[in-house]
């Protein structure tokens, strides 16, 4: 009889488990971010502004890691975008967005492989 009502007054947790909310968040800032590479500016500013909102909850857990590693990979490829649009006119630009491409795709590849591991990434 104590295990039935024991299992009657039973309710689960309402909030959900924070380091799985900081997971699934940092993945949907990653996957915008790639796809932002490919298709067009706006899914990597959804990242970013993702990544500047949430990563306070993150604090002390590997996911703030990943945070600013998509912070960074931002502000570094902008600059670098920059550049390479600047020294098109001179032919230069087009070397420079190739290189910026690779590094790009590099960062997110080595992101997302720490992150499947559930580790932190440096």
């Amino acid at each position: 009889n104590y295990r039935f009502w024991s299992a009657m007054s039973y309710q689960p947790n309402p909030v959900p488990n924070q380091e799985e909310s900081n997971r699934t968040i940092v993945l949907v800032a990653y996957v915008l971010g790639a796809v932002g590479i490919f298709t067009a500016f706006i899914p990597i500013l959804i990242a970013l502004i993702i990544c500047y909102v949430k990563r306070g909850e993150a604090t002390g857990t590997i996911y703030y890691s990943h945070y600013d590693w998509l912070i960074s990979t931002f502000w570094i490829g902008m600059f670098w975008f920059v550049v390479a649009m600047v020294t098109m006119v001179f032919g230069v630009g087009f070397i420079v967005y190739g290189v910026l491409s690779v590094w790009l795709l590099y960062r997110f590849v080595k992101g997302l492989l720490r992150f499947s591991e559930r580790k932190a990434v440096v």
